[in-house]
């Protein structure tokens, strides 16, 4: 039952904390202390394991970037940026580290280099479907509207069952004066199932 359930919990809990202290720079015990102080709903614990990671491991982009990523499952996104700066420094060809570095930046209020780091990863994998949705919201922040019906127009060919995706493309079909096309796009949102509001960033 649950009560076992959260036992078997802090018993990974304690495990955890007992690695990092019997091997302090080894980044993967960290990891594994914030997934356990996660799996409890310790959110401080969590942020305070992922800190220590990003200390012990300033010259791993893998790393780095899995601790950015933690940070934003835990909605922390702008305490996300450092670390993925790093990372993409340290691996600029790595899409995901830098589209998620630029959706970070977007939604932080720093849309110019946000896009830019979003373009970066769209054009270092075009087929992933969330850097095109992420670059069509930058775009239409910055009033951008043709620019964003073409990057939601690949978010929906690569993600066609993704709603928001749709409804974001009826919603600059509209902006341009393409009402035929909206209308299409919003029908074709209200045929799909209602689902969160943006992609999930890469989980941990």
């Amino acid at each position: 039952g649950c009560a076992g359930q959260l036992g078997n919990k802090e018993e990974s809990l304690q495990y955890a904390k007992k690695a990092t202290a019997l091997a302090p720079s080894v980044v993967f015990t960290w990891i594994q202390l914030a997934r356990a102080e996660r799996a409890l709903g310790h959110t401080q614990g969590t942020l305070d394991a992922i800190a220590k990671a990003a200390e012990v491991s300033p010259d791993s982009a893998a790393m780095l970037a899995v601790v950015g990523y933690s940070y934003i499952n835990l909605n922390q996104v702008p305490q996300a940026i450092p670390p993925l700066q790093r990372a993409a420094r340290l691996a600029p060809r790595d899409y995901l580290v830098q589209s998620q570095l630029g959706y970070c930046l977007m939604t932080t209020g720093q849309v110019d280099a946000g896009i830019s780091y979003l373009r970066k990863g769209s054009s270092l994998n075009p087929k992933y479907g969330p850097v095109w949705e992420h670059l069509g919201l930058a775009y239409q922040e910055k009033g951008n509207h043709g620019d964003a019906v073409k990057a939601f127009e690949r978010a929906t060919q690569l993600m066609p069952n993704r709603r928001p995706a749709w409804q974001h493309l009826a919603d600059e079909y509209r902006a341009v004066g393409r009402m035929q096309d909206a209308q299409r796009a919003t029908a074709r949102a209200q045929s799909l199932p209602a689902g969160n509001s943006k992609p999930a960033p890469k989980k941990v």
